[in-house]
């Protein structure tokens, strides 16, 4: 790496903040990293990454969850280190969601790709990937949103909304129900029939944000609210929350994360997420949305953004 010219690398990356990275240009040829403490933006050439799409994927631990567009061969890399570990072949297409589990240096690190009726199980060091059936508490269809939280897999599911935690037991994965109450509803407002939701820990609880679309045109929807519940696990329910305080939640397309960033340019008590081309933050306080335009060089169709922490 030592000889590779500055173009061909990505900017430092750290833990206590996120970067954007856009992928865009012919084959996802080209990358752009938005820095939001300095306003700035880095355009670069990564040969790791032309090519490859971002899996659907969560709590990455610095690593990136690749598939080839032309041969689908499916890898890791990390954008820290530019370590990549090529991955066993995998049917990707159809599944719903990877998840690694714990950084692959560490020697209980699965990666877990994610079906409607099973799971895909691979640990580093091994040649395939293993089948392993999995088990809910509750009815169960598919998964809504997942996260990982300090080596815990939570999982919101379908179609009633509850939350769950997986328990490994071979050669089974045990999804446990976690609270009796049901999914909160939404404040809906006519014509607000869209929404994404994601499950978020920050200041150490865990959160249901809903991200609400006024909306749908052609291709896109329109972002309008969010709205966000606590999980209260004394009271077996969801509590709405009007305030994060000094946290700042993160949203990709499919994972939240949130992060206290002690930094000016980046406003607590809001959400940071993407709308095509814009980035987008709403203040939790007035419940407004900013729209910018952090780079103005990426194209408006075939673009893909996702935050990344070191």
């Amino acid at each position: 790496m030592e000889n590779r010219v500055g173009y061909s690398l990505p900017p430092s990356l750290c833990q206590s903040r996120p970067w954007l990275m856009i992928s865009h240009g012919q084959d996802a040829q080209r990358q752009t990293f938005f820095d939001i403490t300095k306003n700035y933006y880095y355009s670069k050439i990564i040969p790791e990454l032309c090519d490859k799409g971002i899996c659907r994927s969560c709590s990455s631990y610095g690593w990136l969850v690749l598939r080839d567009y032309t041969s689908h061969d499916c890898s890791l890399l990390n954008l820290v280190s530019m370590e990549m570990i090529e991955l066993p072949p995998i049917e990707y297409s159809t599944s719903e969601y990877c998840i690694l589990w714990l950084p692959p240096s560490d020697p209980n690190s699965h990666l877990l790709v994610v079906y409607k009726d099973f799971l895909m199980v691979w640990r580093a060091g091994d040649t395939e990937f293993v089948r392993k059936e999995f088990l809910f508490d509750v009815e169960f269809n598919s998964f809504l949103t997942v996260t990982v939280d300090e080596g815990n897999i939570y999982a919101l599911v379908a179609p009633h909304g509850d939350i769950v935690k997986a328990d490994f037991k071979d050669p089974i994965v045990h999804f446990k129900k976690l609270i009796n109450g049901e999914k909160p509803s939404l404040g809906l407002q006519e014509g607000r029939v869209f929404y994404d939701s994601y499950l978020v820990e920050c200041n150490g609880e865990m959160l249901l944000v809903y991200k609400i679309y006024s909306a749908s045109f052609l291709s896109y929807k329109v972002v309008s609210t969010f709205e966000i519940f606590r999980l209260d696990y004394s009271k077996d329910a969801w509590i709405e929350v009007k305030d994060i305080g000094e946290g700042t939640i993160f949203l990709s397309e499919f994972q939240g994360r949130s992060s206290l960033v002690s930094n000016p340019q980046v406003k607590t008590n809001s959400i940071y997420f993407t709308q095509r081309r814009h980035l987008c933050i709403f203040d939790l306080d007035d419940q407004s949305i900013k729209l910018s335009l952090p780079c103005p060089n990426v194209s408006k169709s075939n673009s893909a953004f996702c935050w990344i922490w070191g």
